[in-house]
């Protein structure tokens, strides 16, 4: 069986490469030609139009769409025309919950199945290992299991309940996400108010934080590594951009006591007001997945 990618931004770019680790034929697409061709040089099976990426599919077709969350709609309704019953589409953006419980009911109604995943790990989880969130059909997702496995880290894959919950459990792991980043930046904008009284150095602070102690981790290890990049902080404002699921924390702080997330939000919100800096926010956000940074 081979699986149809069609997205090749930042993630899905690595994580076909991951899949091509695993000697997993994978056929490609995206609007864009230039990053079909990068990614045809490392073995992937090119196509330029949805009509060649579907009929290169094996049946039934598994197609793996990695794209921004707003482009998912349009995307399907192109797409699905050149679907058959018992093909499979997994959407592995940062869809909001409800779209994706609405989609696989739509999709079933016309025979195609749909698993929701959502991915983290950022752009290295993505290449070597990502954490994958899955619901849907149980069925469904035993026929791909496989694929999913070669994706994951170590123990970083589960099926874990309906349709929708694989982007209900992201959602959820975005508002700790945002609360944990959040707290280190307050952290290290504390650090920055006494640095000169204390004489303190905050690349060898990181250091700490990212080696044995309880805050210890990827994101205080990344914190690290943006400390030890030559410039790289000098060049990035305090200004954090609007980010894809900054509207859907705003959705989850209505479902369930969240004042950690709401602060955590409003410290990105803050920051195009000037009123705060978030600067080891943008930062972080860039390492992990490449976002956009906002010069100085």
């Amino acid at each position: 069986m081979n699986i149809g990618f069609l997205g090749l931004g930042k993630m899905g770019h690595n994580l076909v490469l991951n899949l091509l680790d695993h000697n997993q034929k994978v056929v490609v697409y995206n609007r864009t030609p230039e990053k079909i061709k990068e990614i045809a040089k490392k073995g992937a099976i090119p196509t330029y139009s949805l009509e060649e990426f579907t009929n290169k599919l094996s049946k039934p077709k598994v197609i793996w769409l990695m794209i921004s969350s707003n482009a998912v709609e349009e995307v399907l309704k192109s797409l699905v025309p050149y679907l058959s019953k018992g093909d499979i589409i997994i959407d592995g953006g940062n869809s909001f919950y409800k779209n994706s419980i609405r989609r696989h009911k739509e999709l079933k109604k016309k025979g195609i199945n749909f698993l929701d995943i959502g991915v983290s790990g950022g752009i290295q989880g993505a290449r070597h290992g990502a954490s994958l969130m899955i619901g849907g059909e149980k069925e469904i997702f035993k026929k791909v299991e496989f694929i999913l496995k070669n994706l994951a880290v170590k123990d970083g894959y589960s099926y874990l309940g309906n349709p929708g919950s694989g982007h209900f459990i992201k959602m959820v792991h975005n508002g700790i996400e945002y609360g944990m980043v959040g707290a280190i930046s307050e952290g290290i904008e504390a650090l920055k108010i006494y640095e000169q009284e204390f004489n303190l150095n905050l690349q060898e602070i990181t250091k700490v934080y990212a080696n044995g102690s309880i805050i210890e981790g990827k994101l205080t290890k990344w914190l690290h590594e943006a400390y030890t990049r030559k410039g790289f902080l000098e060049n990035i404002s305090c200004e954090v951009p609007k980010g894809e699921t900054e509207d859907e924390m705003k959705e989850l702080e209505k479902l369930a006591p969240m004042p950690i997330l709401h602060q955590a939000r409003l410290i990105r919100v803050n920051s195009r007001k000037r009123k705060t800096c978030s600067q080891v926010v943008s930062a972080l956000r860039n390492i992990w997945g490449g976002h956009k940074t906002i010069k100085r």
